[in-house]
């Protein structure tokens, strides 16, 4: 599927998510039983989802920025065996948190109540099959468009979603899932330039089963670069309407955002949960980190004609689990073209492009 980020002049875009396990697609759950992720159903054609070619996002800015260190609460650092994997004391944000990950990918196993969207635990297989785990992704800058990706730092093969995962030495050799995610600032045509999904459909998980999700992820820094507020600024200031001079601070932060979107994959109108995450790379790169978002903290909507509805959680519960998708974000969600007077092609884009590397994504059940 491609990027089930929609947007249209003001309305909304979808999000999606990522994280890691062990042996891809294990876990607990009463009933029904899972079935084996390799021979998972693909029901959810690509079709269901829309490509990202639309306009921006409504997820508000607030609804994602992080609380300031002063406002910061913390919760326990799990504990462990000595030498084991653990992680320190997390910071709270804004419904999601984050803690660093000590003797990452020693001692792993899949925990009780879980349910493993993609992992490598002790035992499982190394250079797994992301495609027969029902994983895919998308890239647009490979589309032969001489214009369109000019700016982007690497040649557009770099930004493909790979099939296979790959043996991480900076992980204890645990499998990971490595991406390269690339986000538009200025056009909503292909502003998910790539981004990648799983379908798990076959498991048959509602929305109320889960109560957080659990992403490990590094932000690899030699290949992300993220423009900074000040350098928007300087390229898009005189474009913008003059009823908005604060376009740029309220889209972005120049910082890693991740989106993440839960979804039950109908067509016509798709429930969903998402999720935008921001991480401070000058902070958190090239260390590996555990994000947990809860489910009760997510956006819960019904999406139609590119507009995310807020509903109430009790009409989502009961709701099955199509899939779950992973794309580059901005801080809002949105891109600047309906904050520019008089919008062209010539207006020069700009790319957020944010390394990752995903050792595990996973349901945390009731």
């Amino acid at each position: 599927m491609q990027s089930l980020i929609k947007t249209c002049a003001l309305p909304v875009v979808l999000i999606s998510l990522t994280a890691c396990g062990g042996g891809g697609g294990g876990g607990s759950k009463p009933a029904p039983s899972p079935v084996p992720s390799s021979t998972a159903a693909s029901s959810v054609a690509p079709s269901s989802v829309a490509p990202s070619s639309t306009p921006a996002s409504s997820l508000a800015a607030s609804s994602i920025a992080p609380a300031s260190s002063a406002d910061a609460s913390s919760s326990a650092a799990s504990s462990s065996v000595a030498g084991t994997e653990s992680t320190q004391t997390a910071t709270v944000y804004a419904n999601y948190s984050v803690a660093a990950i000590d003797n990452c990918g020693v001692g792993i196993g899949a925990a009780n109540k879980t349910f493993a969207i993609f992992a490598d635990y002790d035992s499982g297989v190394q250079n797994q099959s992301l495609s027969s785990l029902n994983f895919s992704g998308w890239n647009h800058a490979t589309n032969g468009s001489t214009t369109e990706w000019t700016n982007l730092k690497l040649a557009g093969s770099n930004y493909n979603f790979n099939n296979n995962a790959k043996v991480n030495s900076s992980c204890n050799s645990v499998d990971t899932l490595d991406m390269l995610l690339v986000k538009k600032i200025n056009d909503w045509d292909h502003q998910h330039s790539n981004g990648f999904e799983r379908n798990i459909l076959a498991y048959g998980y509602k929305f109320g089963d889960i109560e957080s999700l659990t992403v490990d992820v590094k932000i690899n820094n030699a290949k992300t670069s993220i423009p900074s507020v000040a350098s928007l600024k300087t390229i898009y200031t005189s474009y913008l309407d003059p009823k908005k001079p604060d376009a740029v601070e309220n889209l972005e932060d120049g910082k890693v955002n991740i989106g993440i979107v839960i979804y039950d994959g109908k067509t016509a109108s798709t429930w969903m949960a998402k999720k935008i995450i921001q991480l401070d790379q000058s902070a958190l790169g090239d260390k590996w980190i555990r994000v947990t978002i809860p489910m009760s903290g997510m956006k819960h909507c019904l999406e139609a004609n590119y507009n995310c509805a807020d509903r109430p959680f009790s009409e989502l519960s009961s709701k099955t689990i199509a899939g779950i998708q992973f794309v580059g974000e901005t801080k809002s969600g949105a891109v600047l073209r309906g904050d520019i007077s008089s919008w062209s092609t010539s207006i020069p884009e700009t790319f957020k492009e944010a390394d990752l590397s995903f050792k595990k994504i996973e349901f945390q059940l009731k």
